[in-house]
C-alpha cells in the first residue's frame, strides 16, 4: 500500500473500518478448559495471560488517543480515531467476559486483569524485577524515575507512545495468527479461534491510528523508541510470568508428562519465532510506519471466512 506524503495527518485517508456490534457470549460460556490442541497446557496459559492483558490495556489505548483527539484536524484521521475507539471498546467488553470464564476454568486471566487495575499498575514483586531490569542499559532513565517515585505515571505523550508501540505488538501478533497455519491449528475449538480471528482482523484494520495520532501531535522519535522498549519489557515479563506460573500450578501439567510435551511442542511455536522478533524490531527503524506491512488482502480474506 502506498503511504501518502501530503501534509494530511492520516497516512491513508481512504482506510475505512467498521465498529462491529458483535458478541461471543455463547462461545465463551461454552468454552472448555482444554481449548488448545494436543493438550498443549502452555498454549492454554499463554492465551489466558494475553487475554488478561487486553481489557485494561485497551482502556489505556482509548484514553491515550482521546486525550489528543481535539488536536486531530484531519477529518479522515478523526473518523479513524472514532472507529478505533469503538473497536477497542468491543474488544475490552468481550475479553472481560472471556477472562471471567477462563478464571472459572482455573486460569490466571482475572489475576492478570486485576493486577493492571491496581493503583500501582503492577505487583510489588513485578516492580522489584523491573527495577533490576532498568538498572542498566537503555532503560536506565525509566529505572531512576521508578526509584524516585513508586507511583510513577507516564506523561500523556508517553501513554500515546506506549499505545502506538503496543498496537504494533497486537497487529504483528494478529498478522501472525492470520498467516501461520501452524498457529491456527493450535486451537482445538474452531468457534473460539473465530473470536481470536475477529480480534486479529480488527487489530490489523486500525494498526496505524495511534501511530498517526502520535506523529500528528508532534511525538518525537526518542520517546517512540523508549516506549517500545518499555512495552517489550512489560509484555514479556507479565505474559511470561503468568504463563509459566499458571502451567506449573496446573494439575494437567503432571499427567503423563503433559508439560514436558507442551514445552517440546512449543519450541516451534510461531509466537516464539525469529520471524516474529524481526517484525517487532522493525518498530525501531527511523522510517518505520505500520502500513509498510500491508495486510489489506489478509483482512479481506479473513472477513469473508
Amino acid at each position: 500500500m502506498a503511504i501518502t506524503t501530503t501534509d494530511r495527518q492520516t497516512s491513508d485517508p481512504e482506510r475505512d473500518f467498521p465498529v462491529r456490534r458483535i458478541s461471543f457470549e455463547e462461545v465463551i460460556d461454552g468454552l472448555d478448559a482444554d481449548f488448545a490442541a494436543d493438550d498443549d497446557v502452555l498454549m492454554c496459559h499463554l492465551v489466558a495471560a494475553l487475554s488478561g492483558l487486553f481489557p485494561d490495556g485497551e482502556e489505556m489505548f482509548i484514553e491515550a488517543v482521546k486525550h489528543y483527539r481535539d488536536q486531530v484536524t484531519d477529518p479522515d484521521l478523526r473518523r479513524q480515531v472514532n472507529a478505533f475507539i469503538g473497536q477497542e471498546v468491543t474488544h475490552g467488553r468481550e475479553h472481560r467476559r472471556l477472562n471471567e470464564r477462563l478464571a472459572e476454568l482455573g486460569y490466571r486471566s482475572k489475576m492478570v486483569e486485576e493486577s493492571l487495575q491496581r493503583d500501582e499498575v503492577i505487583t510489588p514483586g513485578m516492580m522489584r524485577i523491573i527495577k533490576v531490569a532498568t538498572r542498566f542499559g537503555p532503560l536506565r532513565d525509566v529505572g531512576r524515575q521508578i526509584q524516585e517515585d513508586e507511583r510513577y505515571e507516564p506523561e500523556p505523550i508517553m501513554l500515546l507512545a506506549l499505545t502506538a508501540a503496543l498496537e504494533h505488538y497486537t497487529a504483528t501478533l494478529a498478522e501472525m495468527l492470520l498467516t501461520e497455519p501452524d498457529l491456527q491449528r493450535r486451537f482445538a475449538d474452531e468457534r473460539f479461534f473465530r473470536m481470536w480471528a475477529w480480534h486479529a482482523i480488527e487489530e490489523c484494520e486500525h494498526k496505524a491510528v495511534a501511530f498517526d495520532v502520535y506523529r500528528a501531535v508532534g511525538g518525537d522519535e526518542g520517546t517512540r523508541r523508549k516506549a517500545m522498549r518499555m512495552a517489550t519489557l512489560t509484555l514479556a515479563f507479565i505474559a511470561g510470568y503468568h504463563t509459566v506460573a499458571g502451567a506449573l500450578r496446573d494439575r494437567r501439567s503432571y499427567r503423563r508428562g503433559a508439560l514436558l510435551r507442551s514445552v517440546w511442542r512449543n519450541r516451534n511455536n510461531p509466537l516464539f519465532s525469529r520471524r516474529l522478533r524481526q517484525r517487532l524490531a522493525d518498530y525501531h527503524r527511523p522510517d518505520f510506519h505500520p502500513l509498510q506491512h500491508d495486510t489489506t488482502a489478509i483482512e479481506a480474506a479473513w472477513r469473508r471466512w
